[in-house]
């Protein structure tokens, strides 16, 4: 009798990940837990990267300290890219806290919950924007009065530009985790800087000027990337003998390192070879999609982008960069020190993307 092939320790790539399947980012975790770990209401923190470099696993990992921590805290998770409208937005907040009250149990404050379930309702039925905003105020003035804190996550914040159309919407935001008398904490989870968000939406930004607090998602390190690749030794598959070769591809992107790791478990499990060549035929279109975005985004975000990566990417950088947008690619872990110490693409692979594209120098 045949036994069955070991399940792929990589099968998840590209999902949240969570569990015993999440690879360290300890100085990130600590960064967000810092926020609720003093009493009283949160710190705001806005949470930035580029697409699939574990922003939302960070703080999904990070809120699983929250009961331990602030077992008193109410917690609401909105992924702003399912609705339809920024009242839509504070609807589900409020049913959110409502929620997370019910969860709360015993450990809330006394007659809190029925104070608020009335308030919740019209928030849900307000058809014009000035009943729904009072309605809200209303809420989380009766949250403040009771004494009880809450933190307010938005996942996918960069939809807010087409969720949010009208200043006050962010005014509201704004005013439910900043005035006296607030309650809730705020974390938003973007690519984009809250300011470029509300300025694209609304033409002009005031809720970045109370999120100031910022952690950075970027690359792995080599600790994490070692951890990721010794993955592969559960199912008998040593993957160590072609981390260089690895490292040169992904350049420590924690999807494109998932994601390639996958394939050459497949190819393994298929041949008995650990073939480099044929795993990335598999996954080259998802390499190239992943670059595709990267390069797009950069080009989007950065004055000096398209002159600035070909030169990062032919390693002839000049002072020709504006010393912000290298700063920002730095904090992004786009760029990266080489031994040497000058700055290059994370990605040998996505240097030689850069270079074939059809980009200005």
């Amino acid at each position: 009798m045949t036994s069955a092939t070991p399940a792929n320790p990589y099968r998840r790539a590209g999902s949240v990940v969570e569990g015993e399947l999440f690879v360290g980012r300890a100085g990130l975790l600590r960064t967000v837990e810092t926020t609720w770990r003093d009493p009283g209401t949160p710190v705001n923190l806005r949470v930035v990267g580029h697409y699939r470099t574990g922003k939302t696993s960070l703080v999904r990992r990070a809120l699983t300290a929250l009961p331990q921590t602030r077992p008193d805290l109410v917690r609401a998770w909105i992924d702003v890219s399912r609705q339809e409208s920024g009242m839509d937005v504070f609807r589900s907040v409020t049913k959110a806290v409502v929620a997370g009250l019910r969860e709360l149990g015993a450990a809330a404050p006394g007659g809190l919950l029925e104070a608020l379930l009335p308030i919740n309702n019209a928030v849900q039925l307000a058809a014009e924007w000035h009943d729904l905003e009072a309605s809200v105020g209303d809420f989380f003035a009766t949250m403040h009065a009771a004494g009880q804190h809450g933190l307010l996550v938005l996942d996918e914040f960069d939809r807010a530009e087409g969720v949010f159309r009208r200043l006050a919407e962010f005014q509201l935001l704004r005013a439910v985790v900043s005035d006296a008398g607030c309650t809730m904490g705020l974390i938003t989870i973007s690519r984009r800087d809250i300011e470029s968000i509300e300025t694209d939406a609304a033409g002009g930004s005031i809720l970045g000027g109370v999120v100031v607090n910022k952690a950075y998602v970027g690359m792995f390190d080599d600790a994490e990337t070692d951890l990721m690749l010794a993955r592969g030794a559960s199912v008998g598959v040593g993957l160590a003998s072609l981390r260089p070769r690895i490292v040169e591809y992904t350049g420590r992107h924690p999807f494109l390192l998932d994601v390639l790791c996958r394939a050459l478990v497949e190819v393994h499990q298929a041949t008995g070879s650990l073939d480099f060549d044929a795993a990335y035929e598999q996954v080259e279109e998802i390499f190239a999609d992943q670059f595709g975005r990267l390069l797009r985004n950069i080009l989007a975000d950065t004055e000096s982008g398209a002159p600035l990566l070909r030169r990062l990417a032919a390693g002839t950088l000049t002072g020709a960069a504006r010393p912000l947008d290298l700063s920002r690619l730095r904090r992004m872990g786009v760029v990266h020190p080489d031994p040497a110490g000058r700055p290059t693409l994370f990605s040998a692979e996505f240097g030689r993307y850069v270079m074939m594209s059809a980009v200005d120098a």
